[in-house]
């Protein structure tokens, strides 16, 4: 448990160098030394809001990061990350003293410099972006960047108030996740509870007297434990190191919240860690534990056997305990516990060779994602993106053959097919989920057994945007539609671009405008002409025109006018003949005309599907004048429909309500389909 009233330890080069030689592997010491005196140089005429001199903030993020092992060219890159960014130094020069991976990972941590004109949100999110990208290609940015935070979050008091509850949050909504999507929980811990001493702290107080005054009942109960485990342990001959802690406060506040307790209800706040040394230990390890204490099945999970997505390992079984208490217990190598402690950084460290840790911490999933928002032009959708994925629990799903995919919670048979291959994903039409046919919108659960249908002809919907988890996802489907509109845009440009039509401009009397009205209400079109007397007015069918569209009138030889929507193709190849284009609109005052709409809807077929179509299309008072349905796909359901509307607004509202219905998918006026495609 961190001490949130910290003083600032009067620490040096020196120290530094003792964690160095502590915790690094085949340090490099003359470079630590060379950057530690330039940056020193560097800061000398500044000062933090501390009163201390400045080189005290690189120093402290540099022994952050030498012990958790990291190597002497990021230690170096720690003590020289606000060099450029601060003074009056360059990259060039960095490069120079230091080499190329030096300036490299300081570049990846400086904030981009010509953003002073943007708002404030918009720097963030431009500076945020390029630190990340900049992880793709090198890991060690991000833990110079979190090291970097923790330090200035265990000196926040000297900042504003205002300031430190901004700092804060952002540290919780973003920093600390991060952190734990990357396996390094000794750095989301204290940044959770560091920002949530800062945005909530009477209730931080509050759990912190609490457990305070427990102290002595929690240490005895944790001891007794122990005491039990140890015996049990030295009859069996198991060598195995077994330690007690409470949870840290933060992760204390989310449970009483997420169950909507008072910290007197929540038992489970003492937890033990068993660390074995090899793996089959920790098999035989739980069932010691399982013979002791009754098991919660439902809350055992083997991370070892199925590792999460960050490299995390490790068992975890909650028992009740003495006193009839949920007691947790983790149960782990101490291979794992390094990469539970420190995550993708103990992987860099301890590998024989950087290159495979490097290629090990690619594999974590937030990382690959963030290569693919990254080719996201617009940075706040790549925030908004980023923090989807921060906060995504996950589960596991089998493929028919037993092959474990790890998702996000939430996650669909759409993502399951992303997660597959692209190629599977952009050719899904249906899937099956435990050998049942369900729609493509179903929310996954940990065991399920999924299988994906796919067809030559299918392709990403837009409308699957909205049920989709995973960035992999939403980035293929993305790309998919940008590629339609992009041809289509290819087209067009092909195409001649049309010439700006004039209207027909012809006085009329005001008795012949009367009997234009009269005429278009006995035919129920409710169409006004401005410059024409008594002529026959039909509507268009290929775009099919209703009150609230923007329309034009065509005039056709013996046929009277027909009513385009302004948008029609169709009127693409009739713009040479200009003079037959007519302004028309439609009648404001006329209520009773009705207009007949082609929509089709499509959806996962099931039962009294239809029935509840056609209820839906009672309900928003239209009438159904002709329906086709078929299934296609393999279980696709189709179906072309004739409605009668009164307006735009009508049918929007009727489109809306059947969007609602369960295992539709997607629905849509057919005219529209067709300009879109």
């Amino acid at each position: 448990m961190i001490d949130i009233e910290l003083k600032i330890k009067s620490r040096d080069i020196n120290t530094l160098i003792d964690a160095i030689k502590k915790n690094v592997r085949n340090p490099d010491i003359d470079l630590v030394r060379k950057a530690y005196f330039f940056a020193e140089e560097s800061h000398k005429n500044q000062q933090r809001l501390s009163g201390e001199p400045y080189i005290i903030h690189p120093l402290e993020v540099a022994i952050i990061l030498a012990n958790m092992g990291l190597d002497t060219f990021t230690i170096a890159a720690a003590l020289l990350h606000d060099v450029v960014e601060d003074t009056e130094n360059t990259l060039d020069e960095i490069e120079k003293l230091f080499g190329n991976d030096v300036a490299l990972l300081v570049d990846g941590v400086t904030k981009i410099s010509s953003l002073k004109k943007q708002s404030k949100s918009s720097k963030q999110a431009f500076n945020l972006r390029k630190m990340l990208l900049a992880t793709i290609k090198d890991m060690r940015v991000i833990l110079i960047k979190l090291a970097d935070k923790l330090h200035n979050m265990r000196t926040i008091m000297f900042q504003p108030d205002h300031k430190q509850l901004e700092i804060a949050q952002e540290v919780l909504d973003i920093y600390a996740p991060l952190a734990g999507r990357l396996g390094i929980s000794k750095i989301r811990s204290e940044l959770e509870d560091l920002a949530f001493h800062c945005l909530n702290h009477e209730e931080y107080h509050e759990i912190a007297n609490k457990v305070a005054q427990q102290k002595y009942k929690l240490d005895e109960f944790i001891e007794s434990v122990r005491s039990v485990l140890r015996k049990k342990f030295d009859e069996l001959h198991i060598h195995a190191e077994i330690a007690g802690r409470v949870k840290h406060y933060y992760s204390i506040f989310r449970k009483m919240k997420s169950q909507n307790k008072t910290i007197d209800d929540i038992f489970d706040i003492r937890a033990i860690r068993i660390i074995t040394e090899e793996i089959r230990d920790c098999y035989g390890v739980l069932g010691v534990v399982h013979t002791l204490w009754t098991p919660i099945t439902s809350r055992f999970k083997d991370y070892i056997a199925v590792p999460k997505s960050n490299m995390y390992q490790s068992l975890h079984t909650t028992v009740i305990g003495p006193d009839n208490h949920p007691l947790e217990i983790q149960i782990r190598t101490r291979e794992m516990h390094r990469t539970a402690e420190n995550g993708i950084a103990a992987h860099w460290a301890y590998k024989e060779r950087e290159k495979e840790g490097a290629k090990e911490y690619r594999q974590i999933t937030i990382l690959k994602n963030i290569d693919k928002l990254g080719k996201e032009s617009n940075s706040r959708e790549f925030i908004k993106e980023l923090k989807m994925d921060l906060y995504e629990d996950e589960i596991y799903v089998f493929t028919p053959k037993g092959k474990i995919v790890k998702l996000a919670q939430g996650s669909t048979p759409v993502d399951f097919a992303y997660a597959i291959h692209s190629e599977v994903g952009s050719h899904c039409i249906g899937a099956k989920v435990n050998h049942t046919l369900v729609p493509l919108r179903t929310e996954l659960k940990s065991g399920d057994i999924v299988e994906v249908l796919t067809s030559a002809k299918g392709h990403p919907s837009e409308s699957w945007l909205k049920f989709v988890k995973s960035a992999n996802a939403r980035y293929k489907i993305r790309s998919y539609l940008r590629k339609v509109q992009e041809t289509e845009k290819e087209k067009q440009n092909k195409a001649e671009t049309p010439k700006q039509t004039k209207s027909v401009e012809v006085s009329v009397p005001e008795k012949d405008l009367i009997k234009i009205r009269k005429v278009a209400k006995k035919n129920k079109i409710g169409i006004r002409v401005e410059g024409t007397s008594n002529v026959l007015i039909r509507l268009s069918q290929c775009c099919q025109p209703i009150p609230g569209d923007d329309v034009v009138g065509f005039i056709t030889r013996g046929r009277g006018i027909t009513v385009h929507k302004k948008n029609c193709p169709s009127l693409r190849r009739m713009r040479v003949e200009k003079e037959r284009f007519i302004d028309i609109r439609w009648e404001e005052d006329y209520d009773n005309a009705i207009y007949p709409v082609k929509i089709k809807v499509l959806g996962d077929d099931r039962p009294n599907l239809l029935k509840d179509i056609a209820e839906e299309i009672s309900i928003c008072k239209s009438n159904i004048i002709k329906v086709e349905a078929q299934i296609i796909n393999g279980n696709q359901a189709e179906f072309k429909m004739i409605l009668e509307v009164k307006n735009t607004d009508h049918l929007s509202e009727i489109l809306k309500h059947l969007k609602k219905i369960k295992n539709i998918t997607d629905v849509f006026k057919l005219s529209e389909k067709v300009v879109r495609k």
